[in-house]
This record gives structure tokens, sequence and C-alpha cells, in this order.
């Protein structure tokens, strides 16, 4: 992921960061100090609402939303989930492996992170 975004002119940084960030990325499969993957969307969600959301995941996309999509429409309800393989934007976009090898991921980032 650091490769991909540095290679689109984005700095990744861990944590909070001093002003707005272009967005927020949130892996799915990292324990974090500050809970759960719920609890890291709630802590998104109260800090930086209105910046894009991607969530990193190991799954394939069907298992993916089985898995994450409850906790995502708990937290933001509303919001739709999609993948860059899709032509609508989402508001929240799921990202695996295999989309990080793609070209097109690299122009759906760019369009999702401006």
């Amino acid at each position: 992921m650091t490769e991909l975004l540095t290679k689109i002119g984005f700095a990744p940084v861990a944590g909070k960061s001093s002003g707005r960030p272009a967005g927020v990325i949130v892996s799915s499969s990292v324990t974090s100090e500050a809970g759960s993957f719920e609890d890291v969307l709630k802590l998104v969600k109260n800090t930086w609402d209105d910046v894009p959301l991607v969530v990193a995941t190991l799954l394939k996309p069907d298992m993916a939303i089985k898995s994450l999509g409850k906790d995502l429409a708990e937290v933001f309800p509303g919001k739709r989930v999609g993948f860059p393989s899709e032509s609508r934007a989402p508001d929240i976009l799921l990202v695996g492996l295999d989309d990080l090898r793609s070209p097109q991921t690299e122009r759906v980032f760019q369009a999702f992170f401006r």
C-alpha cells in the first residue's frame, strides 16, 4: 500500500497526523491499541468523518462484504461500500491485495483521495 500511495504522490503517515489527511486507510486484519476493527472505524468517524476511507483487507471481495459490511454499515450508515473494479465510485473503498497490482487502482485512488 505504501508503495502505491507514494507512487501517486501521497506520503503515508501512521497514526494521527497534523492537519486534515487526504484519506484514511484502515486495515481489517491488524489489531490496534484503539481496539477492534469497529472501534477503529468509530475513531475514524469521530476524528475524520469527512475524509475518504479505504479499508485494506486480505479477504476476497465477496467475503470482505460479508465479514466487514456489518461493521461498516453500523458505523457509517448510508455510505456505499465498493471496490476499485466497480465503475461507480463508493463512499468507502475496500481494497485487497489483488487490487494493489492493478493499474486501475492507481486511477481510483487518485480520484478517491482528491
